[in-house]
C-alpha cells in the first residue's frame, strides 16, 4: 500500500480514485440509481456523482445532464470539499457572490439551487460530491437533507464493495495458480520421479538375483547412475522453482562469477554429454560478474545445457556470455536436431509444457524450459530463441548486470 500521506492533497484524491478505478469508466448501474433516486427525493431535475481531479471534475454518474466532465476550477463541488459540513446547499446560486458569475449560472444549466454532499473514503479522503441542482431557488427539507446524506455513504460503500471484489478476484487468481502449480509438482512426481526409481527398483533385484554377468551388471549400474542423476536433477528444479512460486520474495542476488558457475554446470553434464559424443564449450569472459541470484542462474544454464544434450548427438554445445553496458548477454547454442516456429513460439509463450523425445528416444517432464522461462522472467530478464531444423539452437537471454 502506497505511503499517501508523503503525497499532496489531490495527489492523494488521485491515487485513492484509481484505486477504486472509478475514473473514465463506463456507466454503470448502481450509481446511475443512486443518483436517480436522489433526483427523487430531493425533487430536482439534475443530480450528480462528481468526482475531483486537479483540474476538471468527472461525473461518474447524473440525471438528466448529459455531460461526463467538466472544469473544476470555480465549480459548486470543488467549494462543497473545502467546507466542514457534512452537506453544502445553496438555494439561489445568483444571489451568491461566490457563484453569480460563474458561466454554470448565467448560462445553461442556470444553477440556482445546489446541494452537495462529501464522498469521504475509509482512508478520510473527499473524492467528490453526490449533489442535487435545480435551475430555480430550492431549500432542502431536513428529511431530503437526510435521505442525500445516506444515499451518499451509499456511493462509498459501493466502491468499498468494488476493492473488496477485486481483492476477492486476486485471491482466487493466486488460489488457483497454486492450486495449478501443486497438481504440476504432484504429477511429475508421480510420473517422472516415481518412473526412475521403479526402474531402479528393478536394476537392484537384477543385481541381487545373481542372473546377470559382471559385464551386465556394470551396465545396468551405469544405467541406474544415469536414472539417478537425472531423477535428482528434475527434484533440485523443482525443490527450487517450487521455493520461488510460493515465495515470490525469494530472489536473493548477489554478485557471482558467471564462467565458474557454466563450468560446474559443465562438469555435472559431462557424464551425459559424453555419452552421446558431445563437447561443451565455455566461451564466457573468465571475469564476468553478474548480480544475480544464484539458485536461478545455476537453474536456467543446466535445463539449458541439458536441453542441449538431449537433441544433440555428436556436436558442439557452446555457451557464451559478455556484458554490454547495464546487460549481461547470454547465449546456449547446439548443433543438434533443431525445432520449428510452432515448438519455438510455444516455449517463449509458455503455452503448454512440451515433451519431444530428444535424439536417443529420451523423455522428460515437458517443463524444464518453462520453469526456466519463470526464472529469467523472475530476474528480469528475457528470452529469445533462433532454430533451424537440422542445424541446432541458440537461446539468447538478457539480463541486467
Amino acid at each position: 500500500m502506497k505511503n499517501l500521506s508523503t503525497l499532496s492533497l489531490d495527489a492523494q484524491r488521485l491515487w485513492e480514485q484509481y484505486n477504486y478505478e472509478i475514473l473514465d469508466t463506463s456507466k454503470e448501474d448502481e450509481f446511475d440509481d443512486i443518483v436517480k433516486l436522489a433526483s427523487q427525493i430531493c425533487n430536482v431535475p439534475i443530480s450528480l456523482i462528481s468526482l475531483l481531479e486537479t483540474g476538471r471534475q468527472w461525473h461518474n454518474a447524473e440525471s438528466f445532464y448529459m455531460i461526463n466532465e467538466s472544469v473544476r476550477k470555480s465549480s459548486f463541488c470543488a467549494c462543497t470539499l473545502m467546507q466542514e459540513e457534512d452537506i453544502f446547499e445553496i438555494d439561489d446560486a445568483s444571489k451568491d457572490a461566490r457563484f453569480a458569475n460563474s458561466p454554470l449560472v448565467t448560462d445553461a444549466p442556470n444553477i440556482r439551487f445546489y446541494a452537495g454532499v462529501p464522498l469521504v473514503s475509509k482512508n478520510g479522503l473527499k473524492l467528490g460530491t453526490l449533489c442535487v441542482i435545480n435551475s430555480e431557488p430550492q431549500h432542502l427539507t431536513d428529511e431530503q437533507s437526510f435521505g442525500l446524506k445516506v444515499l451518499a455513504k451509499q456511493v462509498i460503500k459501493l466502491l468499498d464493495l468494488r476493492l473488496i471484489n477485486k481483492a476477492l478476484k486476486l485471491q482466487e487468481l493466486k488460489m488457483k495458480q497454486q492450486s495449478e502449480m501443486q497438481n504440476r509438482i504432484i504429477s511429475i512426481i508421480a510420473h517422472d520421479v516415481r518412473s526412475p526409481l521403479a526402474s531402479l527398483k528393478q536394476i537392484i533385484d537384477f543385481t541381487k538375483s545373481d542372473m546377470l554377468s559382471e559385464e551386465e551388471s556394470a551396465d545396468l549400474m551405469m544405467m541406474a547412475e544415469s536414472h539417478l542423476d537425472g531423477t535428482l536433477g528434475l527434484l533440485s528444479d523443482l525443490l527450487e522453482w517450487g521455493r520461488m512460486q510460493v515465495t515470490k520474495t525469494g530472489i536473493e542476488k548477489k554478485p557471482v562469477n558467471l564462467f565458474k558457475i557454466t563450468q560446474e554446470r559443465f562438469y555435472q553434464a559431462y557424464a551425459s554429454a559424453t555419452m552421446k559424443n558431445n563437447e561443451l564449450v565455455n566461451l564466457v569472459d573468465t571475469d564476468l560478474i553478474l548480480n544475480t541470484d544464484p539458485n536461478a542462474i545455476q537453474f536456467i544454464i543446466r535445463n539449458l545445457l541439458s536441453n542441449a544434450i538431449k537433441f544433440t548427438e555428436n556436436g558442439t554445445i557452446t555457451v557464451y556470455a559478455h556484458r554490454e553496458g547495464e546487460k549481461v548477454l547470454i547465449s546456449v547454442s547446439d548443433t543438434g536436431v533443431g525445432m520449428d516456429e510452432n515448438v519455438r513460439i510455444k516455449i517463449l509463450t509458455g503455452d503448454g509444457k512440451l515433451t519431444t523425445p530428444g535424439t536417443k528416444k529420451e523423455m522428460g517432464s515437458g517443463l524444464g524450459l518453462m520453469f526456466t522461462k519463470d526464472f529469467i522472467d523472475s530476474l528480469g530478464g528475457k528470452m529469445t530463441i533462433k532454430s533451424n531444423k537440422k542445424s541446432g539452437t541458440t537461446f539468447y537471454i538478457e539480463l541486467k548486470a
